[in-house]
């Protein structure tokens, strides 16, 4: 059984046809979905690398940071502000001096405003310690010291608090990335080992 010439052409001409515009859009559209997945994904994945990363930096400088400042209290004396009143065992601050192990004076000083911590060595310019940094609040939004410092008979330190909290912010930023910033907190103490009355 032969077929009709017409017929067979009509058959190759139907095998040969394209996509019809229906099944281009569907294609379309799901390739579409793909693509903002990847992208969501790729964002997502920007983001929690820029997070480790500022963390991870923060944590190590601040740690840095806590490590010297606490030698520094440890190898100190003639530490100051002293209570105003000789019964008082403690004192909050923001700001403390004493003489390190060369009799330099230092200064640690948090400023509140600026959000850094400096320290002035023998009345020199200040140095930048950390920035980002903000001192304890009470419930109340009250600022508590960043520094408590305890006395006894009001004058001979037995122990420095530090409490403060960083702001984890890299200097690296690409337009991708979020501006989501995690806060660290650094809490330390140390006791002078120098003795004096």
């Amino acid at each position: 059984m032969n077929m009709p010439r017409h017929t067979a052409m009509h058959r190759t001409h139907r095998i040969r046809r394209g996509f019809s515009l229906l099944e281009m859009l569907v294609a379309l559209g799901i390739s579409a979905a793909l693509l903002t997945a990847t992208l969501v994904s790729l964002t997502a994945s920007f983001r929690a690398y820029q997070s480790t990363t500022e963390q991870a930096s923060t944590h190590v400088v601040g740690r840095v940071v806590m490590h010297r400042v606490m030698a520094l209290v440890r190898n100190g004396v003639g530490f100051g502000p002293l209570p105003e009143d000789a019964r008082e065992n403690s004192i909050a601050t923001d700001e403390m001096t004493f003489l390190d192990d060369l009799d330099r004076e230092i200064t640690l000083r948090l400023d509140r405003t600026s959000r850094t911590l400096y320290m002035q060595v023998d009345g020199s310019g200040e140095q930048v310690l950390l920035e980002g940094v903000s001192g304890p609040r009470d419930d109340d939004g009250t600022e508590l010291g960043a520094f408590q410092l305890e006395y006894v008979n009001g004058s001979k330190l037995v122990r420095a608090s530090f409490d403060l909290t960083v702001a984890a912010d890299d200097t690296a930023q690409l337009a991708i990335e979020g501006n989501d910033v995690v806060p660290i907190r650094l809490v330390g103490s140390t006791a002078p080992r120098r003795i004096v009355w």
